[in-house]
């Protein structure tokens, strides 16, 4: 630390008056016969002999008590009363009761409770000390002047025969005498009056600038906290569960440190510890990689729009463009058509507002399927835009993903919030994204529609008879939208259509036979039960992976913890690690020694502890 230029001088030593019992003799004395006034010289400054009050000369000791205080018993400058009783007390002995009293300070004459606010000035007694022209002695030994009661305070503090202590008394002289001795002492007697004089104010200014420099150090760390706190709050209440990059920050934090998110989870409380926000987290996970999609064919259409050179129309090819820009257009308009219904809804995030039908008695949430055909449509149309392989090949890379890593998510979520598993598939977008996601893949995979609507038809009617015979269950039904609402009756006409159809097909030679027209039922059917399994499969798989990486980072950062503590310990404290755990009990290490591992396999076990910490210490 270096030195300022500029040295902070402290205020000279004074001295001070020495306690109260120096000059009446040992604490609990009674006071004697004064010194006659004619003894009191400077020959005689240090006797110790007793004196005596002083009320008992020009004043009867009757009318003197009462211009005493009933706690320090000198003569009050302000009488003061507790407001209960007639006791009269100087004003500083009274409100140092208060003070101490703690929460209820009783008078220590009634014994009544009272506050500093209740202390009352006795106008009357005052005035009556101020007129009061009987004198007294003055109570220092060796004085002997009479002084009147309401000039005592004032002659107290100017009397020469009052005892002082030195001014280096807390540095070691233990001189204690009177104030007409004082200036004798100091440049006579003091041993500190020289060369120990200067070093105690060298070091009294070393002190007075350390503890300047401190104190603004200690300001500048606690502005510093400060800001860094205000930062912090700033930013917790700055987040936003909408917003996509505090989402994506959040699913980051909660997939690669679950540990520093369980312990510091107050960072995210907007985001997560509430039913709403967390769905709206949810929500922007599920939405997220259907954006990125249609983001990525209208970049890819400006690149064509950019480039209308005639080799590269000739090598894309004039209906490929058209076509392009076809699928852009209508892919756009209907993630638009899908936004402004999420908008419309108005409802909470965790679900669809029913709408009611005038005239009919019924509710049903039309915005639910409005969104889930409009998804539909985009991923079905990402499809062409790739081509055909490559488009199915990304369509179920972005099935995958987005179901594994929100119901991953969902699920560290709910551990480091401790609320009930589940909460993905109950907030509103759940139905619509993976609704659309699978008919998307379902109409995709089928190269013809009627094969698609057939396995559609096939497995619903499935669902309504093995809910009565087999409890069988190929259909995601929370996921189903307004199919899950068709009646048997409706999809058994819809199941003779589509076959009076096939007649005709049969009939003009479109389709071979009655063969490959079963054939094109159980197809349908197949890939769609195969659709709804693989979504069970990816929403299972994510739940476990985030119930694997919670645990995992928790544990890791509860062990990295355990050794921290550990190596504050003593040698004769630490545990002993043996194959199980950390054990500090003697039964329990010998039952835990006979699964321990050898001592070769210990020792490079230990060996590698120190890079378990460091990842730990990377982790958190």
């Amino acid at each position: 630390m270096t030195s300022t230029t500029a040295t902070n001088i402290p205020p000279p030593l004074e001295a001070t008056p020495a306690p109260y019992y120096s000059y009446w003799g040992d604490p609990g004395e009674t006071p004697g016969v004064d010194v006659p006034t004619e003894e009191a010289t400077a020959e005689n400054t240090n006797d110790d002999s007793p004196m005596q009050c002083g009320t008992c000369t020009d004043i009867d000791d009757e009318e003197a008590k009462k211009y005493e205080c009933a706690v320090c018993f000198e003569f009050m400058d302000t009488p003061v009363g507790c407001g209960s009783c007639q006791t009269r007390f100087c004003r500083p002995c009274l409100e140092r009761v208060a003070n101490q009293g703690g929460a209820r300070p009783k008078c220590s004459h009634c014994r009544a409770p009272f506050t500093l606010e209740s202390i009352q000035v006795d106008e009357a007694l005052q005035e009556e000390m101020n007129n009061c022209m009987e004198t007294v002695l003055c109570p220092f030994r060796g004085c002997g002047k009479r002084v009147p009661i309401n000039a005592i305070k004032l002659h107290e503090a100017q009397c020469d025969h009052i005892k002082m202590k030195c001014k280096f008394n807390e540095w070691g002289c233990e001189w204690i005498g009177k104030k007409l001795d004082l200036e004798h002492h100091d440049n006579h007697e003091c041993e500190f009056r020289n060369e120990m004089g200067r070093l105690v104010n060298t070091i009294r200014e070393k002190t007075l600038n350390q503890t300047e420099t401190i104190a603004r150090l200690q300001g500048t760390r606690v502005n510093q906290m400060v800001n860094t706190h205000t930062r912090q709050l700033l930013m917790i209440r700055g987040r936003n569960a909408g917003n996509v990059f505090d989402v994506l920050a959040m699913s980051y934090e909660a997939t690669c440190f679950p540990g520093r998110l369980a312990a510091a989870k107050e960072m995210w409380g907007n985001m997560i510890a509430h039913d709403h926000p967390r769905a709206l987290v949810y929500n922007v996970l599920l939405v997220l990689p259907l954006f990125v999609c249609i983001s990525k064919c209208s970049f890819w259409m400006a690149i064509d729009l950019s480039n209308m050179a005639p080799q590269h129309i000739y090598r894309v090819g004039l209906y490929g463009m058209i076509q392009h820009f076809h699928v852009n257009i209508v892919a756009s308009s209907a993630a638009g058509l899908a936004v402004f219904c999420m908008i419309a809804d108005g409802g909470d995030a965790t679900h669809w507002t029913e709408m009611h039908v005038q005239g009919t008695g019924i509710s049903y949430p039309f915005m639910r399927d409005i969104v889930a055909l409009g998804f539909y449509v985009c991923y079905f149309l990402f499809v062409d835009f790739m081509e055909y392989w490559p488009g199915i090949v990304l369509l179920l890379c972005t099935f995958s993903f987005t179901v594994t890593y929100s119901s991953c998510v969902a699920s560290i979520l709910e551990k480091v919030n401790g609320s009930e598993e589940g909460t993905l598939k109950k907030n509103r977008m759940w139905p619509s994204v993976v609704f659309a996601l699978r008919y998307a893949c379902l109409f995709q995979i089928c190269w013809v529609p009627f094969e698609a609507v057939k396995g559609v038809i096939v497995l619903r009617l499935v669902k309504h008879l093995s809910l009565k015979h087999f409890k069988l269950n190929f259909t995601v039904e929370e996921t189903e939208c307004f199919l899950s609402v068709i009646p048997p009756s409706i999809l058994v006409v819809f199941g003779a259509a589509v076959t009076a159809l096939d007649h005709v097909a049969i009939g003009n030679g479109v389709v071979k036979d009655w063969s490959a027209a079963f054939y094109a039922w159980g197809t349908g059917a197949a890939t769609l039960a195969f659709l709804n399994v693989f979504t069970h499969t990816l929403y299972l798989c994510g739940q476990g992976t985030g119930d694997a990486i919670y645990f995992e980072g928790t544990n890791l950062r509860n062990h990295s913890n355990e050794r921290l503590q550990t190596y504050n310990l003593l040698p004769s404290q630490r545990p002993v690690y043996t194959g199980i755990n950390y054990c500090v009990d003697d039964n329990t290490r010998k039952e835990q020694e006979s699964t321990a591992l050898d001592s070769s396999s210990a020792f490079i076990r230990d060996a590698s502890l120190p890079s378990l910490d460091l990842r730990a210490e990377s982790n958190d």
